[in-house]
């Protein structure tokens, strides 16, 4: 037996005035109850992203963590490791703050917009997965990608419901917010440093592009 899903074909509910396809609400969750019904399980997961992300090529539930300062998945229950973690479960774990941001994903790359970002599987946090050294995750050793390649717009103007200074770490490999005077807590040791560029990440109210 095939273990091949075979996906029916999104409803299009016309173009945007760039020319991007705009999917509904209505169309999306049509189809994907379709697949629910015909025993595909393994892709209803709308409780870890909305349906426009999905649609539009975007991952949500990504948040910043208070205590070190990485963007991380917030979408299982299970929040990872925090280089700040204290001897408790819960104090190991991230705790979100601020912004539902949006990330965009397997779209091509562009002199304003870096690829190469991935989720790490062990600590959930936001990783640049473009060098052989995987830097140093919380939960020991170098990340380790899984999901989808995400794609960062860098050295643009903040627009509508977005946010710059989100910053490569030198030292661990992860995605920080910089903004702040708390530079947060490094897996490597001692607080982030900046390097590269000065990355602009869009959050939930604002689907369109940068």
């Amino acid at each position: 037996m095939s273990n091949e899903i075979v996906l029916p074909e999104l409803t299009i509910d016309g173009h945007g005035d760039q020319g991007e396809r705009i999917f509904s609400r209505r169309g999306f969750l049509g189809n994907v109850a379709h697949v629910c019904a015909t025993g595909a399980a393994t892709v209803c997961f709308l409780n870890l992203m909305s349906a426009e992300a999905r649609a539009a090529g975007n991952q949500d539930q990504w948040w910043s963590c208070r205590k070190c300062g990485v963007l991380f998945y917030n979408g299982f229950p299970q929040k990872g490791r925090c280089a700040a973690g204290g001897a408790h479960v819960s104090e190991e774990s991230h705790t979100a703050q601020g912004n539902n941001y949006l990330i965009s994903y397997d779209v091509p790359e562009s002199s304003n917009a870096q690829g190469g970002w991935r989720n790490c599987h062990k600590c959930q946090a936001m990783f640049f997965d473009g060098y052989p050294n995987k830097g140093a995750c919380p939960a020991g050793g170098g990340h380790g990608a899984a999901g989808f390649v995400f794609v960062l717009a860098h050295d643009v103007p903040e627009k509508g419901l977005s946010q710059k200074e989100w910053r490569y770490c030198g030292k661990c490999h992860a995605l920080f917010n910089n903004g702040t005077q708390n530079k947060g807590r490094c897996a490597a040791g001692g607080v982030h440093t900046p390097e590269n560029f000065n990355f602009v990440l869009r959050y939930r109210g604002n689907i369109d592009s940068i």
